[in-house]
Parts: C-alpha cells; structure tokens; sequence
C-alpha cells in the first residue's frame, strides 16, 4: 500500500501554503545535490483504465498542490478529499504541460479506446479513468532544478531509487491488472520496462511512450507528431539526438492503440458478427487424459500460391531487406491479431477472404521462404483490395 506521509506536513502547508515550495522542513530524502521534496500526490485511483507516469513533478505542480492543499485545509475538509482533489488539480498541470499532453490524446485517439468523447474528459467527467503518477512521485531536483535524468540514473542515486521502490513500485499492486500504462518520455518508459521485467506489471499493460509534454521539452511533441522532421530542427537543438527514438516510441503507440481501438470496434458489432470474427482460442497442445502430451510441431509456411497471394509487405530494413512477405500458413489458417501477443492471435480459415480483418486494423502475420514470420500492421500490406466491402 502507498505510504501516506501528508500528517507529517500538515502543519506547514496549512500555515505557508505554496510559499512553503522547496522549503527545508518539506525534504523527503537529500543526496546532494539531489533533493527530494514532500508532495502531497500519495491518492491512488485504483480503478483507473490509463495511469500515465511522469519523471517527477516540477514546480508549477508543487506550487499548484502547496496552495490547494491549504485552501482545502482552511475549508476542513478531510484528508481524503484533500489529496484526491489536489492531485486532481495539480497533476500534469501548468501552461504547457496539459494542452500538449491532450494534443498527443487526441491525436493517438485514446478517446476511442476508453469510450469518452474527448481526452480532456479525463481531467472533467471521466476523471475516474485516469491515475496520474511519476516514476519520483514526489518532486526530486538535481542542483536546484528538476530532474529530468535517465532511469539509470535513478537508480543509482539512493535519494531517488529510494523513492522509486517505495513510492511509485508499491501503488503498482493497487491498480486494477487490466489497466493501461504510457510513459511521458523515455526515462518512465524505461521505469515501465524495468518494472515489467521484474513481473510488477504485465507486458500487454505497457501501451508504450508519448513525448514528455512539458514546456522545457521544446520541440519534443512536435517531432514525435511528425510534424517537424531533423531536417526542421536547428543544429543547436538538443531535440535532434532524440529524434530515432520519439518516431520509434510514436510508432509503437500508434500501432497498440490501433490495434486497441480494432478490438473496440469489433466489440460493438452485433453478437452474430463478433463470432464470425472469431477462431478459436491461441494454439495450444490438447491434453490427453492420464498423459503428459508433448505440443506437436506444426507445419509454418509462407503462402504465395494461395487466393490471398496479391497481399505482400517488402522488408526494408536489416538483412532482409528486399525481402517479399506473404500471409502465412499455419496448419490451414492466417493468423490476425490486434497485438504482438500469441494470447490474442485469431486463426482465418484459408478459404476465408483475408482483407475484411484488415480493415478492422488487425494485423497479418506473414512470411518468406527463410525468414521468420512477422505481424505486419494492415496500412503497409500491399496489394489490398481498396473496394467496399
């Protein structure tokens, strides 16, 4: 459970409010020249279908805690609601930080996957949905400035890694085990990846990385959106060096909601068509009663002479490359899926057309003679059949 340290610092919040920001008596844990500062972030929304993770808050969320918290104190409301409506108030807060978080919502189309009208709904009425958390939940700066370091160093300093293990990995066990985790920028995706690892949350919960939105960040969500390439950037931005990896960490995001969002709009489809979707469970070896059974090897082949056999991806990339791929063959079937994972692979009929499964945005796992198959998302399979259908 989360540890609650908010009677510790009552008393000073509720007489200097945000004049109490990076004040002596809120220090959690130093290391110079590291500190780390008592934030009163502690609710959990253990119900929330998306928990996003932040590196830790900064001063415009300690300033914009510091004040409501006493605001509240002064109305006497209790400690319950004081921490849920401060962290409300605050997380992700300031100019900058939430218009360009809610511009990368809106344009990945999280609004679909979690069944509101609008992003910003999760700061209003679909508030509930949301848990809003920092690898450093409470407000870590490194000589007088907020950290903005890797998770490598985090975990080398003991002020932080100490607050990371008993501060943020704890509340990973409160959350509900079907909710969603995006990183704000590579250092929580790292934090997200370590913490997967290490079996504190599941693989399929990692939807990936956003750009961190905050202003500091300058050309950061930009180039991730793909609206500024290098070539954009001037030579003095410190943006370019991390260009590779925010197209990258936009792909894999954009690719997991897509397929998120097909399984959203397969779910609306009357009971009838849903099963015609459906194949069947992942493949699996049958047990035999009385018997332990060995999984049977199965025959895996690429299939160009099949009626599916305009459909091809060329490889453009590593050894492969100019490398032609074809819908893949296993025991009879193609196999589509919403994500990478074998748990949600469904099995097509090989007399079953291939293309309406694309257009719900499932992806089609395909081959070549030598190279291994891979799951190719449908807007780069070539040779599609454009018609209605």
């Amino acid at each position: 459970m989360t540890a609650f340290r908010f009677d510790n610092f009552e008393p000073i919040l509720r007489t200097s409010g945000s004049s109490a920001v990076r004040h002596p008596a809120t220090i959690l844990t130093e290391e110079p020249p590291y500190e780390v500062f008592y934030i009163p972030f502690e609710h959990v929304n253990r119900d929330a279908r998306l928990v996003i993770v932040g590196i830790t808050p900064g001063m415009n969320q300690l300033e914009m805690a510091y004040a409501e918290t006493q605001r509240q104190l002064n109305l006497k409301k209790s400690q319950e609601i004081i921490l849920k409506s401060v962290k409300a108030l605050a997380a992700f807060g300031g100019e900058a930080m939430r218009p360009n978080l809610l511009r990368m919502l809106r344009h990945l189309d999280f609004a679909k996957m979690l069944g509101i009208s609008d992003a910003a709904d999760l700061w209003g009425g679909a508030s509930a949905l949301l848990h809003s958390t920092s690898v450093v939940p409470h407000a870590a700066f490194k000589n007088g400035k907020m950290f903005s370091g890797s998770f490598e160093e985090i975990i080398k300093i003991g002020a932080l890694r100490q607050r990371f293990e008993m501060d943020f990995v704890p509340t990973l066990s409160e959350m509900a085990s079907d909710a969603l985790f995006v990183a704000l920028g590579r250092t929580p995706y790292d934090a997200l990846k370590h913490c997967v690892g290490r079996g504190f949350i599941k693989e399929n919960q990692l939807l990936g990385a956003l750009a961190h939105p905050s202003r500091s960040g300058g050309s950061q969500v930009a180039v991730y959106l793909g609206e500024k390439t290098l070539d954009d950037l001037d030579p003095a931005d410190p943006v370019r060096g991390r260009v590779k990896w925010l197209t990258s960490a936009y792909a894999e995001m954009r690719a997991n909601i897509a397929c998120r969002n097909a399984v959203v709009a397969r779910s609306a489809l009357p009971p009838a068509e849903v099963a015609s979707t459906q194949f069947g469970p992942p493949f699996k070896a049958k047990p035999v009663a009385g018997k332990t059974q060995k999984a049977t090897p199965v025959a895996m082949k690429s299939d160009p002479e099949s009626s599916e056999n305009g459909l091809h991806y060329v490889v453009t990339r590593g050894k492969a490359a100019g490398t032609v791929l074809r819908p893949h063959v296993q025991d009879g079937y193609y196999i589509v899926s919403p994500t990478r994972f074998k748990a949600d692979y469904q099995r097509i009929p090989i007399n079953k057309a291939i293309e309406p499964y694309l257009k719900q945005g499932l992806s089609l796992r395909m081959s070549a003679p030598g190279t291994a198959p891979s799951l190719i998302l449908p807007n780069s399979i070539l040779g599609r059949d454009k018609s209605p259908r």
